[in-house]
């Protein structure tokens, strides 16, 4: 069968509304960040409560992860794609009726429960949609889109905050309005393929599905690969502005620049290396080097001064984005792969990563409480000497190593 009658002409309607719910994704989850002394003000939350916050959303991915993949092999990609981008617009758009921590907190669970179920299934839906040759290229612009957010989060909150009369509920219920405009979009335009190169008969039945991919030896080394990244990238994300104000000495502006390099040189990791990686049909080159620039990098960013200080915050954005493209690739190459098994694949993965991502920063400020800081971020560094050591063990998964072998 010819691939133009194999992958669906829809294919990049589909493509862009998966990437636009997904950039909407990454914008509820950091939405809160910028406005949140306002909202631990007018609720009246303390400095822990207001941190479950934005943690809660890590737990939430985590543990739904995995149900999120066994339901992709039962339902299929597109319903469970929709039923998170569902709860994602009604969580977000009941922030306008919260009028205390319990309700925010509930807000926010229904938040992480629609980003659990969409993240899995991401996988599913790249590999059921696009041929082999195309995979890369959306998983390099899937990639960037956390740091794009984070961006747009940083820029835009505040003014929109502004333009709402300072009303922090109408601006996080604006996200909601998107997200829910996403979700009727996607019910329309999100059909599946009509030739069914693919059968969710064809795959391991879903109890045993999570347990089939957790023997693959390459699925383990990424999942520890990936928390080991989360760890560090989590805290560091999350402490450094406060690490530069309290113990480095800089004011509260200089801090905020310097962290906000951080992104920006993920933007561009993501991309250089992602189109980079694609043309040269390799992976691992991709993986093991950026976690060893990302543990260089935080070394410079704590212990650097000046330019040393901004070269170090630029490398560990860009270790710490520049491998998520392969990151995002190799599990649609490994072995026996079907869409229902990558999604399986990626919520074992992703909630390893997000589990990590909810305790670094509980046990990091505990920790940090107690050597400071500086020693905390140094100790939870060494996380991405772990993600090195996992992804140099892996084996090459890219084309051009199944040609060489081939030829072989």
């Amino acid at each position: 069968m010819s691939e133009k009658l194999l992958y669906s002409k829809y294919r990049w309607i589909v493509g862009i509304l998966l990437l636009l719910g997904l950039a909407g994704l990454n914008i509820l989850w950091f939405a809160p960040s910028p406005l949140l002394t306002e909202i631990m003000e007018d609720l009246g939350m303390d400095l822990m409560e207001g941190g479950l916050i934005m943690s809660i959303v890590c737990l939430m991915i985590a543990a739904v992860g995995v149900i999120g993949g066994v339901l992709t092999d039962k339902l299929g990609p597109k319903r469970v794609f929709a039923a998170g981008l569902w709860l994602m617009g009604i969580g977000s758009i009941a922030n306008f009726a919260v009028s205390s921590f319990q309700g925010l907190f509930g807000t926010r669970v229904i938040i992480g429960l629609g980003i659990g179920l969409c993240l899995p299934v991401t996988g599913a839906l790249i590999m059921e949609w696009f041929p082999e040759k195309e995979r890369p290229y959306i998983n390099t612009i899937n990639s960037v889109l956390p740091y794009v957010a984070t961006t747009i989060t940083f820029t835009m909150t505040v003014p929109i905050y502004m333009a709402f009369n300072h009303s922090w509920r109408l601006t996080l219920t604006s996200t909601g309005i998107y997200m829910a405009a996403i979700a009727v979009a996607w019910s329309i335009w999100g059909r599946g393929l009509r030739t069914g190169h693919h059968s969710a008969d064809s795959d391991p039945k879903e109890i045993n599905l999570i347990r089939s991919v957790l023997k693959n030896r390459e699925v383990v080394l990424l999942s520890i690969a990936e928390a080991g990244d989360m760890w560090s990238f989590q805290f560091l994300t999350s402490y450094l502005p406060t690490y530069y104000i309290t113990e480095a000495g800089l004011d509260m502006q200089a801090a905020s620049n310097i962290t906000a390099v951080f992104p920006v040189a993920g933007i561009i990791a993501g991309l250089l290396c992602g189109f980079w990686m694609s043309k040269a049909g390799l992976r691992k080159p991709f993986t093991w080097p950026l976690h060893l620039v990302t543990f260089t990098g935080t070394l410079l960013a704590i212990n650097g001064t000046g330019l040393v200080r901004l070269l170090g915050v630029s490398m560990a954005g860009f270790g710490n984005a520049g491998w998520a493209p392969a990151l995002f690739t190799m599990p649609m190459e490994f072995d026996k792969m079907t869409p229902a098994r990558v999604g399986a694949v990626y919520a074992v993965v992703l909630s390893s990563g997000f589990l990590a991502a909810f305790i670094s920063p509980w046990i990091g400020g505990w920790l940090g409480e107690s050597i400071g800081l500086h020693h905390t971020i140094f100790l939870f560094s060494f996380s991405s000497l772990i993600a090195a050591l996992c992804t140099f063990l892996m084996k090459e998964t890219g084309p051009l190593a199944k040609k060489q072998s081939i030829t072989v």
